[in-house]
Parts: structure tokens; sequence; C-alpha cells
């Protein structure tokens, strides 16, 4: 019962008539008489395994068993073998194209981790490399200070 319906029934200020008819709609079927439900309806009896599916696994089965034994062994040179081998490339093609893959990939591997681990070379920054150029290069003993001659500094 919707409950707009059920505040209609609701009794109004002073209106007896109406909870009487509210305590019979809400009263529990106790005081009626039991009524059972037979059902009529006609079922069928259950099929068992006369049903197309357990027909179907007998026949699936039997046909594997009976390839399991008739079928050639791997061994056997069979028309069907010749006929794949036919059409498939030989292994060993596949062998020297797995070779060549092979050493490509390391010749890859040892290229990234060349890089990888590279590091720019180390640069020494002289606080004040003005320094340099001020020595005489006259009257230095042989073997006691290096050649400076080529160094060029550079501003960075």
């Amino acid at each position: 019962m919707s409950l707009a319906r059920a505040r209609l029934l609701l009794p109004r200020k002073h209106a007896v008539g109406s909870v009487s008819l509210i305590q019979r709609r809400f009263a529990s079927h106790d005081s009626h008489a039991h009524h059972e439900h037979h059902d009529d309806a006609h079922y069928s009896p259950e099929a068992g395994f006369s049903t197309p599916f357990w027909r179907n696994t007998v026949l699936l089965s039997l046909f594997a068993v009976g390839f399991y034994k008739w079928a050639p062994s791997p061994n056997q040179d069979v028309y069907l073998t010749r006929w794949l081998a036919q059409y498939t490339t030989p292994s060993e093609i596949w062998a020297t194209v797995n070779q060549k893959h092979l050493l490509l990939s390391h010749q890859a591997s040892e290229n990234t981790i060349l890089q990888t681990d590279a590091k720019r070379p180390n640069v020494h920054r002289y606080r004040y490399p003005q320094i340099l150029d001020t020595g005489s290069p006259h009257l230095q003993p042989v073997g006691r200070v290096a050649d400076m001659s080529s160094t060029v500094v550079r501003s960075g």
C-alpha cells in the first residue's frame, strides 16, 4: 500500500470508524483459514544421460581415444608433415637469424652501458688563471717547470 493511500486511511480527529478499517487491513491472517497451494503443473521427468550434452561428450571421448591409438608417431614421415615442412622456413636459417640478433643485441647493450657510464673529463679550474703568465720562461732549470707555452686560458 502506498503512503498516500495509508495517509487517507489514517484516523482524523474524532473519526472512529476508520481505525477499525486500518486494523482490519493490517490484521494478521491467523484468523483466516489456511489454504495450501497445490501445484497442478505437469513436469517432465529428468532426462538423465540421454541428453545431447552427454551424447556429444561420449562421441568426443571415443574420437580422442581413437586418434591417440591410431595417429602416427612423431618420428614417422607422414604426408601432412612433409606438406608443412614444404611451407616452413628451415631451422638453419632461423639459427643464423637468431645468432645475428644475439650479436646485435650484445652490441646494443654494450653501447648503452658505454653511454650510461660516460663522464665528462675532469676540468681543473684555476682561481686566478692569469698567474700562469707571470713567471719568466728564461733562467729555469731543466725539468723543474712544465712547458706551458701551448696552454690557452679560456673564459668560462
